[in-house]
């Protein structure tokens, strides 16, 4: 059976050139603070959970 991966592979190699190629000071993060702010009600007491037990069973 010989299957052609040719398609694939340059879907990892434009991946990778596009990572490689990415201009951080270019992204605009402005949305992130409203995001954030969004989510925290969800977020905090589920991060509140996993502190308390990182610290009940690793000192952390």
């Amino acid at each position: 059976m010989n299957i052609d991966t040719t398609g694939l592979q340059e879907l990892i190699f434009t991946f990778f050139e596009m990572i490689a190629n990415l201009d951080l000071k270019t992204l605009n993060l402005d949305f992130l603070a409203t995001l954030l702010t969004f989510f925290a009600p969800i977020w905090n007491p589920i991060w509140a959970a996993v502190s308390q037990w990182l610290e009940a069973n690793f000192g952390f």
